[in-house]
């Protein structure tokens, strides 16, 4: 009943019967084991019998993974991360977790078995009925013959790889490509002693190959996660540690690469079927990973943001002939790099807005702009301090040239001196910049893109110019600026000033602002997209410069900022100067120099000569019992016995004397604010010099060449001028008066001599021809000298700087007339120019240092003509008696003598030199072919000297 009905559940068994598999079936093909032993072993024998499938290995045991569960992709399961619209998290923000290979094996569970590709040939193919040949070479018997070879007891292959444990190819390759993505395996685990990653099992290989062949790749995927986890981790420490903006911006640019190449060489692994496919996707892997290693190790040496900066620049350059993708990379990651510099250099020079606090005096600077306090002598001799923009040349980065570097600073400046005296001007309205569209300041690689950037600088400057002359309203200029601001301040939650209903719609705003979701999308940067295009496209070119010819590197900086910066210097400095010439005056000012600091108005020359030396003026010195008679009066130095005078005596002495000589410049007969009394530009006035003590022993004697040497011209600066009017240029204008000063008490003393003398002869006195050689001899020489210093010295030069002054003043009338080659100079080639002539100025009057022995030769000379002059007045005066009168005199003119030829000797050596070579100017704004004036030969003026001293060699020794 059983065997008739087997599916009957409550049968019961018939326990008694046999198995059924004791019955061997009638055929052979049916049966479990087979009995033709010879029949089985020619079948082992033949080459079909060799698949290419790798051999399930003691290794794997019994518990090795079922074929159905082997992972099919080397990327590990699929899941929601892969999804490109979700937001990849920076990897200085995460740990990188391991791959478990085991675990994600599982996941596989439910896909179809993987089916086996059989090994087919074309022999078998083209005779399939011919049994084929058994294979002689190892590597065409399959993985399993070379396997066996191996594991030989006997090594025949000589590898070395008897004991080495045999692994799975797929979970292999799965856990290479985790680890070149700096990510850890049951393969491979991370070392922290070593920082690096290490094999978990020193000897494993997978079938088909050796452990010899597989430390190539291995070792370019251990040395690629390695290099992860350094990058990762200077990621994190950038951010905590050192957080200045060049490396910040570097390493969210090393960032960004990692995030890139996890990316796609996420992608592209999941495809790799092999080691050589997966060895292209590592290579370049590798040297990407291994430049950015270098580059960062290389950055953390270094202190200032500006010497990263160049570094970078450094390293860019050694790959300019270099067309590949680290190029490319580099050349973006310096443009990220220098982001926080240009922004700033762009604030500096007024094209952008300055955010927050804006840079002043008060504070202690920033980049390469440094506030310092600089020491100088004011009016009075005292020593006071400024604080003042200087240009830090050290934390300018080393590829922006000096010139540009200059120019840039300047302007900043001469921007901040105009906002400081003329704040309604519109350059000092940022939105009227803003207006006119600036192109950025940034890195440009490509001709045409420097082409592009020159169109766009000259747009620029046109349309900022037109607004400019067009003087905006103050509406305009109001809503410009305001709109700005406005900019900036939406978002903001205004409370005060507000009423409960808009309150409750700003509220209502700002709760659906935020009930919305995060946007997720992230817009793809230059650095993933040049990854994207050309990471695993070796055969696709790359040039980065799409002209015929490349641009060389020394051009980059200059054709990349130059343009905007020297347009908006243009602009600053045009402006500025505009207004030196009409609102300060700045012709009038330079004219007030030479009038009185180098004594070029006669009527003030005359009346201090006599406020100082005509002794038939009343004294200004208090006497006891003695009242002022309120007439003219004087120092009358050539008469009196104390010296030096008191202040009291020197201010009824000078009083008057720079107010009634001083003309002002013309004005309208018309203009109701005309009056007779004009204040002196720069509060103009005598004030006393400070001396070290051993010239104020020289001033205690009125007699000595240097008893004025106290007595100096103060002339206070005003703020628009002091780029041109710097305390240097006071400093050489009153080295100049000072010498000026005596040489007018020289000649005083010399025409005081001829008076004296023919006072002598009409009173019946025979002088002596000593005498009389000696004052026609020193009434000559100072007169020569005078006139030397007078005519060649300061008029000549001075015709020169007001030429070239009037030129620019003209040029600045044509800005905007579209005439070509228009020249506009900016205040600091001003001062240039202005010290240029005094320089000029002080070497024909002997006053440089290294004339210094000459100019002592000189002053030796004058001390010897005022001791005559004295011993001259006491004989006139009967104090000293004739006979010992002359012999003294004799002595002087002997040694006048001497040292006139000495002189006149050294002067004739000058003359045989070449004059000094000028300095070269700086180049000008508005020339873009960025011309220079060469430096010429200044023309020595020594012999004009000669000529009036000694034409006909009077004092000259024969030569021969």
């Amino acid at each position: 009943m059983a065997e008739e009905e087997p599916a009957h559940v409550f049968a019961f068994p018939d326990f008694d019967l046999s198995t059924k598999w004791l019955a061997l079936p009638s055929q052979s093909q049916d049966r479990f084991f087979s009995l033709d032993v010879v029949k089985d072993a020619n079948a082992q024998a033949n080459y079909s019998a060799i698949t290419a499938e790798p051999s399930r290995t003691a290794a794997d045991g019994f518990f090795s993974i079922p074929d159905a569960l082997a992972p099919s992709n080397l990327n590990g399961h699929k899941n929601e991360s892969d999804d490109v619209g979700q937001i990849p998290e920076p990897l200085h923000d995460i740990t990188l977790p391991d791959l478990d290979i085991i675990d994600e094996l599982w996941y596989k569970g439910a896909d179809p078995p993987v089916v086996t590709a059989d090994y087919k040939t074309w022999e078998a193919f083209s005779l399939p009925d011919v049994p084929q040949a058994i294979p002689l070479f190892i590597t065409e018997a399959g993985p399993l013959v070379y396997d066996a070879a191996i594991a030989d007891e006997d090594d025949a292959l000589g590898l070395g790889n008897i004991d080495h444990l045999v692994i799975q190819t797929s979970p292999y390759l799965a856990a290479l490509g985790a680890l070149t993505l700096g990510r850890g395996s049951v393969f491979f685990v991370w070392d922290a002693k070593r920082a690096s990653f290490i094999p978990a099992a020193k000897n494993m290989r997978i079938s088909g190959y050796s452990t010899h062949i597989l430390q190539g790749l291995q070792g370019s995927c251990l040395k690629c996660g390695t290099t992860t986890r350094f990058l990762s981790s200077y990621v994190q420490l950038t951010y905590k540690t050192r957080p200045s903006a060049a490396r910040v911006a570097l390493a969210k640019a090393v960032d960004v690469l990692l995030l890139a190449i996890q990316r796609q060489f996420g992608d592209h692994v999941k495809q790799a079927r092999s080691l050589l496919q997966l060895q292209s996707l590592v290579e370049p892997v590798e040297t990407i990973l291994v430049y950015l290693r270098d580059l960062a190790r290389n950055v953390s040496r270094i202190r200032t943001d500006e010497q990263v900066l160049s570094q970078i620049f450094s390293e860019t350059e050694v790959l300019a002939n270099n067309h590949s993708l680290l190029r490319a990379i580099m050349c973006e990651i310096l443009s990220r790099v220098t982001e926080p510099w240009s922004e700033f250099a762009e604030r500096w020079i007024g094209v952008k807005g300055e955010d927050g606090f804006p840079l002043t005096k008060d504070g202690p600077g920033k980049g390469f702009v440094k506030v310092q306090s600089i020491s100088r002598v004011d009016d009075f001799g005292f020593e006071i301090e400024e604080r003042d923009y200087v240009l830090d040349e050290a934390r300018v980065p080393n590829f922006v040239p000096p010139d540009i570097a200059l120019i840039m600073f300047e302007a900043g400046k001469n921007l901040r001196l105009l906002r400081t005296h003329h704040p309604d001007h519109p350059l000092c309205h940022i939105g009227v910049v803003t207006s006119s569209k600036p192109p950025n300041l940034k890195w440009l690689f490509d001709w045409r893109d420097i082409e592009n950037l020159q169109k766009e600088v000259k747009r620029y400057e046109n349309v900022l110019l037109q607004r400019i002359l067009e003087k905006p309203s103050e509406d305009i200029l109001q809503s410009k600026t305001g709109g700005h601001v406005a900019v900036r301040s939406q978002g903001l939650l205004q409370v005060f000033g507000n009423n409960s209903t808009e309150l409750e719609m700003q509220l209502l705003a700002s709760i659906q602002a935020l009930d919305q979701a995060p946007s997720i999308a992230i817009a793809e940067d230059e650095l993933s997209s040049l990854l994207e295009k050309y990471l695993f496209r070796q055969d696709v070119p790359l040039r980065t410069n799409a002209s015929d010819f490349d641009l060389h590197w020394s051009l980059v900086p200059l054709h990349s900022f130059g343009p905007l910066v020297t347009s908006q210097a243009r602009l600053i400095n045009q402006e500025y100067m505009k207004l030196l010439f009409s609102a300060h005056d700045l012709k009038e000012h330079l004219r007030v120099q030479k009038e009185f600091q180098l004594l070029g108005n006669g009527m003030f020359c005359s009346r201090l000569s006599h406020a100082l030396f005509n002794p038939d003026l009343e004294t200004a010195e208090r006497q006891a019992g003695v009242a002022l008679n309120g007439g003219i009066m004087g120092l009358r130095m050539n008469g009196r016995d104390t010296w030096p005078p008191a202040s009291s005596e020197l201010r009824l002495a000078l009083m008057g004397v720079l107010s009634e000589t001083y003309t002002p410049p013309s004005r309208s007969q018309s203009d109701p604010l005309r009056s007779d009394t004009h204040d002196l530009p720069g509060d103009l006035s005598f004030a006393l010099r400070d001396l070290p003590p051993e010239e104020i022993d020289k001033c205690m004697d009125p007699n000595s060449l240097e008893a004025l040497d106290f007595l100096r011209l103060a002339y206070k600066t005003p703020a628009p001028l002091s780029p041109i009017l710097t305390s240097v240029v006071l400093v050489k204008y009153d080295k100049i008066f000072k010498l000026l000063l005596r040489v007018l008490r020289m000649l005083y003393v010399v025409g005081q001599l001829f008076r004296d003398t023919s006072r002598m002869e009409r009173q019946g006195h025979d002088t002596g021809d000593v005498w009389l050689r000696f004052r026609f001899e020193a009434q000559h020489l100072v007169q020569s000298v005078a006139t030397y210093f007078f005519d060649t010295g300061i008029q000549t030069p001075w015709l020169q700087f007001e030429r070239w002054l009037g030129g620019v003043q003209s040029d600045l009338a044509r800005v905007g007339m579209d005439i070509p080659d228009t020249r506009v100079v900016s205040p600091d080639e001003v001062r240039e120019e202005h010290e240029k002539m005094l320089d000029r100025i002080m070497d024909i009057m002997l006053l440089r240092k290294r004339q210094q022995p000459i100019l002592a030769l000189l002053e030796d000379i004058f001390r010897l003509v005022l001791r005559f002059s004295r011993q001259v007045q006491l004989e006139v005066s009967g104090k000293v008696e004739g006979d010992a009168s002359r012999a003294i005199i004799q002595g002087l003119y002997e040694t006048f003598r001497k040292k006139t030829e000495v002189f006149v000797t050294v002067c004739h050596g000058l003359s045989e030199k070449g004059g000094a070579t000028a300095r070269a100017a700086r180049r000008d704004l508005a020339s873009d072919d960025e011309r220079r004036r060469d430096g010429a030969n200044e023309e020595n003026t020594i012999d004009r000297l000669l000529v009036n001293l000694d034409m006909l060699g009077y004092y000259s020794r024969p030569r021969f």
